[in-house]
């Protein structure tokens, strides 16, 4: 039997057929290949990767792509990562079928959520006279560490919330245990709320509610989103105080506000 050297083909790959993508990635890969009249092995080549790997992307056999995998193919597209995620997942047509949604009632709604028990705190900052603004918000929590920045959702009628879009910073207040009479008056649409109310500036001039609350953020608002009934602000901590140890904060439950227990 006549043995055979085996050579290595270094000519041009030709252009392979792929089953039908089964991923979004693969779906919108095999797309934008298309409008660029680009082969498989030629996108391979300009992303750095092996024609192996690209056809199981185009094919859905691997998982959509993570880390450098989908680094060297936005490059190769002359995308950044975010816009390649942005057009990867927001593909017209690409998203499943959603359920029509058959909300329940006001009353409902309200009975439900108050059984999850959440932090209170109250958010502040100043009109365009310069006037302190607040309001009660429960719906307060941390979104991302790097950078550092938090959400609060603020009701689109609320003047607090023209008062954060005036001045672009607002602080939030976390109340001490104790205080649930001061979060029914911020909640309220009270006229004069800051009556015989102790707080200080911050470096910003925004109003820290220092004598009753545990900790406080000052943050710069960053981003609004529409939720329904109310708006998502994002805002970047630019300063703040932590809490002291042992301080108990209280606790939004079933529309009351027992102290957390130690």
């Amino acid at each position: 039997m006549r043995n055979r050297a085996k050579q290595r083909y270094d000519g041009p790959v030709p252009r392979r057929r792929t089953s039908t993508a089964r991923s979004a990635f693969g779906v919108f890969l095999q797309r934008r290949l298309a409008q660029a009249d680009l082969s498989a092995a030629d996108f391979a080549a300009r992303a750095d990767l092996s024609p192996s790997h690209v056809y199981q992307l185009l094919r859905g056999d691997r998982a959509d792509p993570r880390g450098t995998t989908f680094r060297k193919v936005a490059a190769a597209l002359q995308m950044t990562d975010a816009e390649l995620a942005q057009a990867v997942y927001a593909e017209p047509g690409e998203a499943p079928a959603r359920p029509q949604a058959r909300p329940v009632d006001k009353a409902a709604f309200f009975a439900i959520m108050s059984a999850f028990p959440s932090g209170v705190t109250i958010v502040t900052t100043r009109d365009a006279l310069g006037q302190p603004k607040g309001l009660t918000c429960t719906a307060t929590c941390s979104l991302s560490a790097e950078p550092p920045l938090l959400l609060v959702c603020i009701d689109r009628r609320s003047s607090t919330l023209a008062a954060i879009r005036h001045s672009g910073r607002f602080v939030v207040n976390y109340l001490l245990a104790g205080r649930g009479h001061l979060a029914n008056r911020f909640a309220s649409r009270e006229p004069d709320k800051w009556a015989q109310l102790a707080w200080r500036p911050t470096a910003h001039g925004l109003p820290w509610l220092y004598a009753d609350s545990l900790a406080y953020a000052e943050c710069a608002l960053v981003e609004e989103m529409p939720g329904g009934d109310h708006d998502i602000l994002l805002g970047c901590v630019e300063a703040g105080q932590p809490p002291a140890p042992g301080t108990p904060p209280p606790v939004s439950f079933r529309r009351s506000y027992p102290t957390w227990p130690d």
